[in-house]
């Protein structure tokens, strides 16, 4: 096998972020397992939350998620009512606004989520979850 080949798995930025991904998000997917409830869809309610009422675009945006992985969370949470669609002025297109199952779902989640990010920043160390913050920036500029 070439050798320039066998040298991309060890030093491949974007495979390592995807790796440290799947293992994050598996910790916290185990936190909130008993909820019923994946990290991505608490990552949706918290952004619905925060705004009161986002459009899809909006949330896309915030979370770099792609459009049809957020409409497939936004159709499963209105079906097990945690989220409602509110047409907007338009017509065309439409609000995605928190429920009030909604927000005592997040307020159940918050002790296990509470305790992913701790155990997610202790095995990290604060050093290196501050370093992740700031390649985060560093990248949506």
């Amino acid at each position: 096998m070439n050798e320039t080949i066998k040298g991309v798995e060890g030093v491949c930025v974007g495979g390592c972020v995807r790796k440290l991904n799947r293992m994050v998000t598996a910790i916290y997917d185990g936190a909130l397992a008993g909820a019923g409830l994946k990290t991505s869809q608490f990552s949706v309610l918290v952004a619905v939350a925060n705004r009161g009422k986002a459009r899809p675009a909006e949330l896309t945006e915030l979370l770099q998620m792609d459009e049809s992985t957020v409409s497939r969370n936004v159709e499963r949470m209105c079906a097990r009512g945690w989220l409602r669609l509110e047409r907007n002025e338009d017509r065309r297109s439409h609000l995605i606004e928190i429920t009030d199952k909604g927000q005592a779902l997040i307020r159940k989640c918050l002790p296990a989520w509470r305790r992913a990010q701790a155990e997610v920043s202790e095995r990290l160390g604060t050093g290196t979850v501050k370093e992740l913050r700031s390649a985060l920036r560093k990248l949506s500029a």
